[in-house]
């Protein structure tokens, strides 16, 4: 998958799933979002996971960073890339990034707006890795979003405590190409 074709595809359907469990991947499956973030998984059940999710015509990010038995260095990134086939990944960590562009996975940057020195600190992380992606999260602070947009010159997705639409056109409005949630009732805005 190419960055532009997926862009494409958030732009018509700007709703991600959130993924962390069994039954919530089940329902996401028959759901609209076309992407899907796996937030919660193993080294013995991702792969089966994104497979899932490749039959339904989706496309899956896998969150290295919380994924149990694996390390995200570079042997844990090319077994990612050569053993679970994802689309791309989900990681805070800007080297991970490199790694999994080099071995062909899309990138997302996952990015914690506390305060102005982390904006700061993303800011450089994302022009020294330059992600295909920023998640920046919380996602339902409308300023943080904005500030967000001004300062990363990638496409931006709002995640986390998005539990409303308002909160959806919320993020969606302030500049955000898309939100990834949990809360399936979202699923199908």
């Amino acid at each position: 998958m190419d960055i532009q074709s997926l862009l494409d595809e958030m732009i018509a359907n700007p709703i991600i799933a959130a993924i962390r469990s069994p039954e919530a991947l089940s329902q996401a499956l028959q759901s609209p979002p076309t992407a899907l973030f796996l937030l919660s998984s193993s080294i013995n059940d991702a792969a089966d996971a994104v497979r899932r999710v490749r039959a339904a015509g989706k496309h899956s990010f896998l969150h290295v960073d919380l994924m149990d038995g694996l390390r995200p260095d570079a042997q844990g990134m090319s077994f990612v890339a050569s053993q679970i086939r994802p689309d791309g990944i989900i990681t805070t960590k800007p080297g991970c990034i490199r790694m999994a562009q080099n071995l062909g996975l899309l990138a997302v940057q996952r990015i914690f707006l506390l305060d102005s020195s982390a904006l700061r600190d993303g800011e450089a992380n994302v022009r020294s890795c330059r992600p295909d992606l920023v998640e920046v999260l919380p996602g339902v602070a409308v300023q943080a979003i904005r500030l967000a947009v001004d300062a990363f010159d990638r496409p931006l997705i709002a995640g986390g405590l998005i539990r409303t639409r308002e909160e959806v056109m919320a993020a969606l409005g302030a500049g955000a190409l898309a939100v990834s949630t949990g809360e399936r009732a979202l699923w199908s805005l």
